[in-house]
């Protein structure tokens, strides 16, 4: 009798599958770099949609069988369920980024960053693609609330490093002193739009960002009440979520009363986005605490 594959039941081989695609629309942004072909970048958004579309399938695969499991939750709590939705929410933010502001250069650094989310779910045995049963501590519908606006800020901070980055790469070629260097603009740097443009969409995606990560926080302070009697319990996932925070908060902070802009609000985009990935992930694996539930597939909530 044919049993199908656990992989197909779980919809872990669909998020392997959205990898591949994601990996070509790499590879077409970064041909697109070199090229300017709008033919080449308008296949490359296609691919984007189309491994955005197979992981929202996945999604859904993944939480009925969860469910027909006995599992009441969604499966958020692991480290794979945590990546792959990492890489879910950064293909979404650029494909709203994509609509309303010309950032087809962007593609190329946020279909990197999905892809290596998607291929270290995948294939890092730290990872396992297994659904467990959720720890009683877990089991509440606080953990969609709170991981979910944790996770929407991620993809927000994680879409403001790319336009980081895009900033000081065309500003260091708009302020070069000289002339000639400054005319030499190469065709990557023609495809990016004004400098000030990536400067206002930094701004806008850090506030919406700093939103969701504000309303992850109290969530997760209401649900530690409710579940273990206090809001703050200094554990190191708790401490470094606070950094991050304070981090944006300086960011917002220095814009309006110190006039911080240009390459002061760019490094505190790059940086601030690798103080993110350290409290996802650095934190879980070198400075674990009530956060990290279980080993290998350590949870990945703040």
């Amino acid at each position: 009798m044919f049993s199908p594959n656990i992989s197909v039941l779980d919809g872990s081989l669909y998020f392997t599958v959205s990898l591949l695609f994601t990996a070509i629309s790499f590879l077409g942004y970064f041909i697109f770099l070199f090229s300017g072909s709008k033919i080449i970048s308008k296949l490359s958004f296609a691919f984007l949609i189309t491994a955005f579309l197979i992981q929202t399938y996945a999604f859904t695969v993944r939480w009925i069988y969860a469910y027909k499991i006995g599992i009441d939750t969604p499966p958020f709590v692991d480290l794979y369920d945590s990546m792959v939705f990492f890489a879910y929410v950064l293909l979404f933010g650029f494909i709203l980024l994509r609509i309303f502001y010309d950032f087809d250069a962007l593609g190329f650094i946020i279909t990197l960053v999905s892809a290596l989310a998607l291929g270290f779910a995948s294939f890092s045995p730290l990872s396992p693609s297994a659904i467990e049963p959720t720890i009683p501590a877990l089991q509440s519908y606080w953990l969609i609330y709170h991981i979910m606006t944790l996770f929407i800020s991620y993809g927000a901070f994680g879409a403001s490093f790319g336009l980081g980055i895009l900033y000081l790469i065309k500003n260091r070629k708009e302020t070069a002193p000289n002339n000639s260097l400054k005319n030499k603009q190469g065709r990557f740097l023609t495809l990016l739009p004004p400098s000030a443009v990536i400067e206002e969409s930094i701004y806008k995606v850090v506030v919406f960002g700093i939103v969701f990560l504000t309303a992850g926080i109290v969530i997760g302070a209401a649900w530690a009440d409710s579940a273990w009697g206090g809001y703050w319990s200094w554990d190191p996932k708790e401490t470094w979520s606070l950094i991050t925070w304070l981090t944006y908060i300086l960011f917002i902070h220095a814009r309006f009363t110190k006039g911080w802009g240009g390459k002061k609000m760019a490094w505190i985009a790059v940086i601030g986005f690798a103080v993110v990935i350290f409290c996802y992930l650095g934190v879980d694996l070198i400075l674990p605490g009530l956060h990290s539930y279980a080993t290998p597939g350590a949870t990945s909530v703040l």
